[in-house]
């Protein structure tokens, strides 16, 4: 199933986003911390784009939490003119032994080109549910997927109402709404 989401930076400090979150009704309904490695076909990544990176990368992740999980994923992104991501496909498949699948990849010769860990707490106050997820070597975002009162909305209607709701919140938000942290880390264009 296509989603469409928005990610933004946050500038605030973890308490202010609290007490602000906390002052707009907002409850926290989860927390958990996701690693996640990266793997590609391509040996030398420095020459490709982060679109053409991404589409070709398999995904080793590991959640923990009140319920862990261990999977392979593959994400299938749309972007529109600006490079902005409007839609992700996700094929994910459980697995039981996240290091020996990394460990198989590699022997086929697949590249480990990142690893991101973050940790997610999940917000919810009424249909608005998003993750406030603090990013090794990165910082604070919020990532906000599409909910049921978006049905029937194209994915530019999705993404201009997910922004200003997530503006409306009162935080010190960075500019771009589609922000792609493996391209942060890496320095990628």
């Amino acid at each position: 199933m296509k989603e469409t989401e928005v990610t933004v930076e946050v500038f605030n400090d973890l308490d202010e986003i609290t007490t602000i979150l906390d002052g707009r009704g907002f409850r926290k309904t989860d927390e958990y911390t996701i690693y996640d490695r990266y793997f590609t076909l391509s040996g030398d990544i420095s020459g490709l784009s982060y679109r053409n990176l991404l589409n070709s990368s398999i995904l080793v992740r590991s959640i923990d939490g009140s319920d862990p999980v261990d999977q392979i994923i593959f994400k299938k992104k749309e972007y529109d003119e600006h490079a902005n991501v409007i839609s992700e496909e996700k094929t994910k498949a459980e697995i039981s032994d996240p290091g020996a699948v990394a460990e198989i990849l590699k022997l086929a010769g697949l590249n480990e080109y990142c690893d991101l860990t973050n940790h997610s707490l999940i917000f919810e106050n009424g249909n608005i549910c998003f993750a406030l997820q603090i990013v090794s070597d990165l910082g604070i975002f919020i990532e906000y997927e599409e909910d049921e009162t978006m049905a029937g909305l194209d994915p530019s209607e999705k993404i201009v109402r997910m922004s200003d709701r997530l503006k409306d919140l009162g935080l010190k938000l960075g500019n771009d709404f589609s922000c792609k942290k493996i391209a942060m880390k890496l320095a990628l264009k």
